[in-house]
């Protein structure tokens, strides 16, 4: 075996060219399927984190206006939620809905010394992170004392910070008023949104200062539900078909009318993004196959030229006595080392420019205002079955290309083969 192996090697260190060529294609096939593949899951996994890392469906249902008439109501009709809703809701699904959360929303003019900026006042009580998820990176959140003695202070994003104290640090904002229209509001805490994709400068405040300031009746913005056991999208639409004609007896609204309230259910984002994720994954297979069946053709057609190239030192090995296997044996043996090393070295590079574009991104996300570092790019990478799998084909098919040239080679006697290479 130590001699066979040492005749290759010194067979191509005589044929650089053909060494070089053959490995080249084995090489860039890989290199490609990797990067290819790896991007893709790089950036699979960096969508994944943003949009679809909560363990709760949440169901929002917001205030709209009927498209049907019903039961002597005209068409048009506003149908407004209110907070008794989230309870009556919650009774008649116990089994689904694990909690509720009231929202009022206002669009609003805040403002900083010389510094504004228009945004959303959204008006909570405490517990309303399982809907929107922030992290409290200084001071701290709305409490229930807020609730009750309907304090004017607020919890701003980091986004928004950006325009109005675009030189302070999170824990030097906290402790300042800011204008919202003509109340002031004391900044009790800085928030962080927990997805990064998210740049909302949305203010938090306590939901009974909010009421009290701009809203002079009962309605909310909107109502948002935890609810579970909810795993399949057959039982999603059930479930929001049934709330929907729940809301439609209390409202007094057609069934039929799916335009009377606005029901969104997070279930529907994580569908779409599934078969997001499907169609990127068929693409980039149907490429990377394609460039890995271009570096196999390349294997196949050097390997058929080395073999017709050799065709005299073939037929002199054996006539020299070697063996029809032997000779064969080290036609494919050099194939599948040439195959392996250089598929080793495209596997390493390709790895390697993946992991670099990730270390780029990375460092392109600036983390000073949010605390840490995020992208829709992360944690890129092959399977390795996929890598050993592609290089057994790459194998494969240069012992298919030079096994049936090899033996075609050594059945020639030694005067047809002279004669064919002259």
């Amino acid at each position: 075996m130590r001699d066979l192996f040492s005749e290759i090697f010194s067979s191509m260190s005589h044929s650089k060219m053909r060494f070089f060529l053959t490995g080249i294609s084995t090489a860039w096939g890989i290199f490609l399927l990797i990067v290819l593949l790896g991007t893709g899951n790089g950036i699979i996994n960096g969508i994944s984190h943003a949009w679809l890392n909560e363990d709760d469906n949440v169901v929002t249902i917001e205030p709209s206006k009927t498209m049907l008439s019903f039961k002597g109501h005209p068409v048009g009709r506003r149908i407004d939620i209110d907070e008794i809703d989230g309870t009556l809701l919650k009774e008649a699904f116990p089994e689904k809905i694990r909690a509720t959360v009231a929202e009022l929303d206002k669009y609003v003019l805040v403002s900083y010394r010389n510094k504004y900026s228009e945004t959303d006042l959204a008006g909570y009580y405490p517990g309303y992170k399982i809907v929107r998820n922030n992290v409290i990176i200084a001071g701290r959140d709305i409490n229930d004392i807020d609730i009750e003695e309907c304090r004017k202070v607020c919890i701003v994003s980091t986004n928004l910070c950006k325009r109005l104290f675009p030189t302070l640090k999170p824990e030097e904002i906290v402790g300042k008023t800011v204008a919202v229209y003509d109340a002031a509001f004391k900044i009790a805490g800085v928030y962080r949104p927990a997805k990064s994709y998210n740049i909302s400068r949305t203010i938090i405040a306590p939901f009974t200062t909010v009421k009290s300031l701009f809203f002079n009746d009962d309605h909310i913005s909107k109502l948002s539900l935890i609810v579970e056991g909810l795993d399949s999208e057959k039982a999603n639409k059930q479930f929001v078909e049934d709330m929907r004609g729940f809301l439609a007896g209390v409202k007094q609204f057609s069934p039929s009318d799916k335009k009377a309230v606005t029901i969104t259910n997070t279930y529907d984002l994580f569908l779409y993004i599934s078969g997001l994720f499907r169609t990127i994954n068929l693409f980039l297979w149907i490429v990377g196959l394609s460039t890995l069946v271009a570096g196999v053709v390349g294997v196949s057609n050097i390997m058929l030229i080395t073999v017709r190239e050799r065709t005299r030192e073939l037929a002199v090995r054996k006539a020299m006595g070697a063996s029809r296997l032997s000779i064969i044996n080290l036609v494919l043996v050099e194939s599948v080392t040439v195959t392996l090393i250089f598929g080793y070295v495209g596997m390493v590079l390709g790895l390697s420019l993946v992991k670099l574009a990730a270390y780029i991104v990375s460092l392109s996300v600036d983390a000073s205002q949010t605390g840490v570092a995020s992208s829709i790019f992360m944690n890129p990478g092959v399977d390795m079955g996929v890598v050993l799998g592609a290089t057994a084909i790459m194998v494969i098919s240069g012992l298919l290309a030079g096994y049936l040239p090899a033996k075609k080679a050594v059945s020639i006697k030694l005067v047809d083969a002279l004669a064919a290479n002259d």
